[in-house]
């Protein structure tokens, strides 16, 4: 039977694990932050920091990130989005784009050690990964027929997984190879992008593609958010057209500074959530 405390405890956990997410990307802003100011430069990309000084906290922050973001719970359809959104950071984190460039400027040893350390990690991903996917499968309180039952989120869970599987199959190609994994970094960051634009979309409203009927009138309000996040594609595309060597820099924070913008709002709303009638059924309302 659940007490008072453990029910304290669950909503402390869920506001902490919340706020994390808040707080991790903002901890990896100033550092860069502090490094730029230290140099006197800034990185062609957030990845650029893999290589140098900034290494061990840029990996730290993006590992970090993409477990909170797969250990948080929401309804189904925001689940599964943040679930890869999780997924995908973590090769944003251990694959640097430029990998090829990078591999050019150190001797054959060194380069042969950063691709073994790279491959290591990728391997242990997945073998993760595929273990929590089980467990998952078997504890979370959706099914999958819940996906499946509006027109809009059976099309998103459909190309959700088979962008998921087409991403494995260059991963696993790129990793066997052994090389530059060309494309691999573009590709996650891109999926990861997408994968927190439909977390996004998750609160729309029940009568659309959400799963979240968002009170205090923030369907529109996030719908504004989204269509922010498609601009940031169009403006990389014309910051790269002009020569902007940052453009990649400065197009992923403002990508991030969107979504942490609708994170913010969402731990407001839930921060006391009201709380769920009994069903007799046994599951638990998600926050």
């Amino acid at each position: 039977m659940h007490t008072p405390v453990d029910e304290n405890q669950g909503r402390d956990t869920l506001r902490y694990l919340r706020l994390m997410l808040l707080v991790i990307p903002l901890l990896l802003l100033v550092a860069i932050a502090l490094y730029a100011w230290w140099t006197g430069s800034i990185g062609d990309s957030i990845s650029s920091y893999y290589i140098g000084p900034a290494r061990n906290l840029f990996v730290a922050m993006m590992v970090t990130t993409g477990v909170l973001l797969v250990v948080y719970k929401g309804p189904p359809l925001e689940d599964q989005a943040l679930n890869l959104a999780g997924f995908y950071a973590m090769f944003v984190a251990f694959v640097p784009a430029g990998l090829g460039q990078t591999l050019g400027t150190l001797d054959p040893a060194a380069a042969r050690e950063l691709i073994r350390s790279i491959q290591v990690s990728v391997v242990a991903v997945l073998v993760v990964a595929v273990a929590f996917g089980w467990l998952e499968w078997k504890t979370r309180s959706w099914s999958s027929r819940s996906l499946l039952q509006r027109t809009e989120t059976r099309w998103l869970a459909v190309a959700g997984t088979l962008l998921l599987a087409g991403f494995l199959v260059l991963l696993l190609w790129r990793t066997l190879e052994g090389k530059d994994f060309v494309g691999v970094h573009l590709a996650a960051a891109l999926l990861l992008l997408a994968s927190m634009g439909i977390a996004i979309a998750s609160h729309l409203g029940s009568s659309r593609l959400g799963d979240t009927d968002t009170s205090g009138g923030r369907a529109g309000h996030y719908a504004g958010l989204l269509v922010l996040m498609a601009l940031g594609v169009v403006a990389w595309a014309v910051l790269a057209a002009l020569g902007v060597r940052q453009a990649v820099f400065f197009v992923e924070w403002y990508e991030i500074a969107l979504f942490l913008y609708f994170w913010y709002l969402e731990t407001r709303r839930t921060w006391n959530p009201v709380p769920a009638p009994e069903t007799g059924t046994g599951r638990h309302a998600a926050a």
